[in-house]
């Protein structure tokens, strides 16, 4: 595990994300993470129905939601994450609603799980890891040919309000994690934070101690040299010189995260054992 993994996890066993305030069924696949989750599935021209019965791998799961959604809907989820204390609370998710997850407790690039998947996401994670270009690829290449990969990043332009933020509060509270938590309650929300999902997404949000930042022409250069097509966005993007005029509405709507998928050439199939 490198130094900026190591620091990345130790911050998550602090405050695992995002911890959602799933206490019934309605919470965890209606209301708002539906939304969300509809959202995600439609990059890849997938809906809840199209899910049963396919081989699906949520790469740095976190607390989870994601892939118990999945399990509900009748997929076979493989989750991994570097942070046990997020994995914990995965795992005690997935028991509560009675939903079968394969969860495990591994870096992106040291994974092998000795077969494909048909649906590969990762949201939220290549961000927070030293390369990962290099953590993609490792992804791409447990995609079946014909399967997609969804990935979400932090956006170049999206995020340059939200990065001042975060260099403002390093030069006002230095590195230490919990001086920059009590900083940010003081200053910018003036209130103390009141519950463990809205203290996981403060934390992430201000305090995460390493975070890469992302274009559209970055991510499908990243599809076209591993062979993927791509299919979908959310917000919605154009390719090509487009691409930066759409990121620049991200910027000024404030949509700093931004999620692509691709679906996998069937030209792979020559190489898949």
């Amino acid at each position: 595990m490198d130094r900026i993994a190591l620091e990345v996890n130790k911050f998550y066993e602090r405050y695992p994300y995002p911890s959602l305030p799933v206490r019934t069924e309605r919470d965890l696949v209606r209301k708002l993470h539906a939304n969300v989750m509809g959202k995600i599935l439609a990059t890849a021209g997938l809906v809840p129905s199209s899910l049963s019965g396919k081989e699906i791998l949520d790469a740095g799961c976190g607390t989870g939601e994601k892939a118990c959604y999945f399990s509900y809907y009748g997929a076979r989820v493989t989750a991994i994450d570097l942070c046990r204390a997020s994995l914990q609370k995965a795992k005690e998710l997935a028991e509560k609603f009675s939903l079968k997850v394969d969860f495990g407790c591994c870096d992106i690039a040291e994974f092998k799980p000795g077969k494909k998947f048909d649906h590969v996401f990762c949201l939220g994670a290549l961000h927070h890891t030293e390369k990962p270009y290099e953590n993609f690829t490792a992804l791409a290449d447990l995609c079946k040919p014909g399967g997609t990969i969804t990935i979400g990043l932090y956006n170049r332009y999206g995020r340059l309000s939200h990065r001042a933020a975060r260099m403002w509060i390093s030069l006002r509270s230095g590195s230490d994690i919990e001086k920059r938590m009590s900083y940010v309650e003081r200053s910018i929300y003036r209130r103390k934070l009141r519950s463990i999902h809205e203290k996981a997404y403060v934390a992430d949000k201000y305090v995460n101690p390493h975070e890469s930042y992302h274009t559209v022409g970055e991510v499908l250069g990243w599809f076209g040299k591993n062979d993927f097509r791509f299919i979908g966005s959310h917000p919605h993007t154009r390719t090509g010189v487009k691409a930066f005029f759409s990121q620049l509405r991200w910027m000024a709507r404030g949509n700093g995260f931004f999620i692509m998928s691709g679906r996998r050439s069937f030209s792979k199939a020559l190489k898949y054992p």
